[in-house]
């Protein structure tokens, strides 16, 4: 490389950081939310105003495995398993990593059951809401007390999934 390339490679490499940038920070490229890695895939709903990205379990496949295959969830994620009609549907933590905060919601998205800190050691015990519910979120330990999350709290978000 001869020395007076040198400024043309430090400019194109400074041009290229520039542009990369804008990319990243939604201002070129259309998008007006920057990029989150852990989000990508999820559905976002809202738990009692609280932001949540889920994974939607909307097959007997996908509620069947449930969180049994991940690690660990993120403060801000979690599962949520659609059923096509209102149910009693239970839950157990056969093969979990690590406990959840369990939420059984009806079809207008109200919390008519929870279950926090469900501990895997609690496997085999099966776990039954008291009321049915179209749906079940699941979340890491804990989100509930943080959030300050109730029976009678409102799941926004569900209409279209």
């Amino acid at each position: 490389m001869y020395d007076a390339d040198k400024p043309i490679l430090v400019g194109l490499l400074l041009l290229v950081s520039a542009l990369l940038g804008l990319i990243a920070a939604g201002v070129l490229g259309g998008s007006s939310v920057p990029f989150t890695p852990g989000q990508l895939g999820l559905t976002k709903i809202e738990v009692d105003g609280t932001p949540l990205y889920v994974e939607i379990a909307d097959t007997p496949e996908k509620r069947m495995i449930g969180l049994s295959e991940k690690e660990i969830l993120q403060t801000n994620q979690g599962m949520l398993f659609v059923f096509d009609e209102s149910g009693k549907y239970q839950i157990w933590m056969r093969n979990m990593s690590f406990p959840i905060d369990v939420y059984w919601l009806d079809g207008r998205g109200v919390i008519v059951d929870m279950w926090e800190n469900a501990s895997p050691d609690s496997y085999p015990q099966v776990f039954t809401p008291r009321s049915e519910a179209y749906y079940i979120l699941e979340v890491i330990a804990g989100f509930s007390e943080v959030y300050n999350i109730t029976i009678g709290d409102q799941v926004t978000g569900l209409s279209g999934i």
